[in-house]
């Protein structure tokens, strides 16, 4: 993924990912409090430290990471280790992308300032496959269009980029540029 476009504008990254594979809330406790403190599994821990390298290996480092705040997505986040390069990003639990709607999650990106070109969200689905979809629909790079259609598992991260600015950005000028689904 080039860091210019072909107009020698910065190309803005945006990467999505749902968190890793998480163990069901133990028997018999129910609700939300229950749900938010979901660890991940093994398997879970180890999917997140691939992706990770698959980040790594693109040079994705992200100025921002917006996380939901429960343990899946944290302990995903700690799972992906260090992203590439020397800077840490900024790191924001943020608690409406907890069992957020697409909508919700494209208005988390209204917030970012200007100046910030590389961004990461981590959360859930459906939120984040409804989100994936609508900006894939119609203009889905060939090749990608099979794993769409297998949803939006586990620890799947989606890259996108832009031309524009993520807080003025409209949905047409959004691209998908690669998935990787564990």
């Amino acid at each position: 993924m080039s860091d210019r476009s072909e107009g020698g504008f910065p190309t803005r990254r945006l990467i999505v990912m749902r968190h890793a594979q998480a163990a069901p809330a133990p028997f018999g406790e129910m609700g939300m409090h229950a749900d938010l403190e979901r660890p991940l599994t093994p398997h879970g821990h180890e999917t997140a430290a691939r992706q990770g390298a698959w980040l790594r290996a693109r040079h994705f480092a992200p100025e921002l990471v917006l996380v939901s705040p429960s343990l899946r997505t944290r302990q995903t986040l700690d799972a992906i280790g260090s992203f590439y390069g020397d800077q840490a990003p900024d790191i924001r639990y943020v608690n409406t992308l907890y069992d957020a709607t697409a909508e919700t999650i494209r208005d988390s990106l209204y917030a970012v300032p200007d100046k910030i070109n590389n961004i990461m969200i981590l959360g859930h689905n459906p939120g984040l496959q409804g989100l994936v979809l609508h900006w894939a629909g119609g203009h889905c790079p060939p090749g990608l269009e099979n794993m769409l259609i297998r949803g939006f598992p586990p620890a799947s991260i989606a890259c996108f980029t832009t031309d524009q600015r993520w807080n003025t950005a409209t949905d047409g000028e959004i691209r998908l540029v690669e998935l990787s689904c564990q």
